[in-house]
């Protein structure tokens, strides 16, 4: 028996193979490589492979004074950030 799920790592469509002969069940998914096999008698994992997805890009980064500067109260009036000798 196959079903189609949700990838556990990506997300995208799976399918979950049901292989009671061999007593396990394989999940596969194509769009980003996953394989799971386990055995459906002890639960133990036979063979595993999921790798990493790609980041996303970095957000650019602000000048420290720039963050420093956008820090604004209620009034309109800059906050004094006062530093502990």
């Amino acid at each position: 028996m196959i079903e189609s799920i949700r990838c556990s790592n990506c997300g995208s469509i799976a399918e979950r193979h049901h292989l009671s002969y061999l007593a396990q069940v394989k999940t596969q998914c194509e769009e980003c490589d996953y394989l799971l096999v386990m055995c459906t008698r002890s639960g133990h994992v036979l063979e595993s492979y999921a790798p990493g997805l790609p980041s996303e890009p970095p957000l650019p980064i602000k000048s420290i004074s720039s963050r420093r500067n956008s820090f604004m109260n209620p009034h309109g009036d800059r906050i004094a950030i006062a530093s502990k000798i």
